[in-house]
């Protein structure tokens, strides 16, 4: 017997896949105020990078924006609200495998 949600779209489609399992490539630490940094990771072809925050410290500001492109994740200064700017406190960051 199936049990659970299921809901489509506008062409009567079924679009909720439950939970999305994720490959976790590894982590990258950053210290606080840290607003420079590349990393690359080794990664199958056919496959992007992807990343959450986790683990933060807090504070308040934007200071930093983290991208994702291929195979890298970059650390760059940010001064503004907006996607991907986050404040520079102590926090991790973890990496994942998308379908590129």
């Amino acid at each position: 017997m199936a049990w659970g949600i299921q809901t489509w779209d506008a062409k009567g489609l079924p679009n909720n896949y439950g939970l999305k399992p994720v490959s976790v490539v590894g982590t990258i630490k950053l210290a606080k105020g840290q607003v420079t940094g590349s990393y690359s990771f080794a990664i199958p072809a056919g496959t992007k990078v992807g990343f959450v925050p986790a683990l933060d410290k807090g504070s308040t500001g934007v200071a930093r924006r983290v991208t994702a492109s291929g195979n890298t994740i970059t650390i760059q200064s940010a001064n503004s609200p907006g996607y991907g700017n986050y404040s520079a406190s102590e926090c991790e960051i973890i990496v994942f495998l998308e379908n590129a």
